[in-house]
């Protein structure tokens, strides 16, 4: 682990929330220390937020919201002294520790039995989830607090064709999906059709019609199961974007979610553009390729009648 910076007296503010990311910072780094990367200190400390609701009954006011992949915590909502987050040695991004600036004392002004809670279900999460990979927590979320059937039936797309994906860059010749894989591909699209809310989703919903559509064109003509993965992901981040950070987020200041509203209209246009140029492409591939088909069949019916002359 990398040297904290100086010691800072003037922490500011530190409530709950702090504790709560100072004490899962803390309790990752002496489980193994090994480092912990900001997506696992985020979804542990959602999963301990969610604990203490369900079994302590505390709300300590954590800054959470609905995104991309699954439930995250606004940092930009909270006092970001109690960690220190240097570049990681072992994966892209920062790695996070308990800051060597902040200690148990400056947390002596909240209740004792508060405290207690935060301390004891920070311990228990940890102890049961703290050794997953970002990757099995995310999937651990999505199965267990998705915010409803579509959002799982999306997750499942995604975490398919990331495996088909990294087969087609490790081992596999062919750059296309194989039948087996169109196959799954369509039940999965299948399923989120079947899960998708029309009034929950009505500001995407046409845009969802035509990515469903393309996504099936996609297959159709033999694109790769990474175009595929990164087409839906692109669908995917937009949904959050439009409407699950809006609907399922709590303790988010009134400035942050006006900034998601101005900005919401521009990631509809963006998201309906890129599917609309994703669409007219692949419209125009199937169409060459059914006029070559056209031209093959003439071609060898030409080829068939002058045998049968001979």
């Amino acid at each position: 682990m990398s040297e904290s910076p100086p010691a800072d007296n003037d922490l500011g503010d530190l409530g709950p929330p702090e504790y709560l990311l100072y004490r899962v910072a803390a309790e990752r780094h002496e489980q193994d220390g090994r480092e912990t990367g900001r997506t696992r200190i985020h979804k542990l400390c959602c999963l301990t937020d969610r604990l203490l609701a369900q079994e302590y009954g505390r709300e300590v006011g954590l800054p959470k919201y609905w995104y991309k992949y699954g439930r995250t915590i606004s940092e930009a909502h909270l006092n970001s002294a109690v960690t220190y987050r240097p570049n990681a040695n072992h994966f892209g991004g920062q790695a996070y520790y308990p800051a060597n600036q902040v200690s148990e004392s400056d947390f002596d002004h909240l209740a004792e039995d508060l405290k207690d809670d935060i301390y004891n279900a920070v311990q228990s999460v940890v102890t049961e989830h703290g050794d997953k990979t970002a990757e099995e927590l995310e999937e651990y979320q999505y199965q267990n607090f998705a915010p409803d059937d579509f959002v799982i039936a999306y997750a499942d797309l995604r975490w398919y064709l990331n495996t088909v994906s990294q087969d087609e860059d490790q081992h596999r010749l062919s750059q296309f999906v194989a039948p087996d894989e169109k196959t799954r591909i369509e039940e999965l699209l299948d399923e989120m059709l079947a899960n998708f809310d029309e009034e929950r989703y009505s500001e995407i919903h046409n845009i969802y019609l035509d990515w469903d559509d393309t996504v099936r064109l996609l297959v159709d003509i033999g694109r790769s199961p990474r175009e595929l993965h990164d087409f839906t992901e692109a669908f995917i981040e937009g949904t959050a974007r439009i409407i699950l950070r809006f609907e399922e987020h709590s303790n988010i200041g009134s400035e942050a979610l006006e900034d998601w509203r101005e900005e919401k209209e521009k990631v509809r246009r963006d998201l309906q553009s890129r599917v609309a140029q994703k669409r007219k492409g692949a419209l125009s591939e199937r169409q060459s390729t059914s006029a070559l088909d056209s031209v093959g069949d003439s071609y060898n019916t030409a080829i068939s009648e002058e045998l049968d002359d001979l």
